[in-house]
């Protein structure tokens, strides 16, 4: 079967590499609001001792 173009192999993509970033940044600012309430529940599970151990 033939395709319409021969793939030319990986290489970088600097506009996409850009636009991953971008929104690694906004998530990373949307969610660093949330970071006190997940190192609560994280202190809170250590000192609880719960050992995250199921019971089969």
């Amino acid at each position: 079967m033939d395709t319409v173009s021969k793939s030319r192999g990986m290489y970088p993509n600097g506009e996409m590499s850009m636009i991953g970033y971008g929104i690694a940044a906004i998530l990373f600012v949307g969610l660093l609001p949330l970071l006190p309430f997940f190192l609560l529940y994280y202190v809170v599970d250590k000192l609880l001792g719960s050992g995250g151990e199921a019971d089969s």
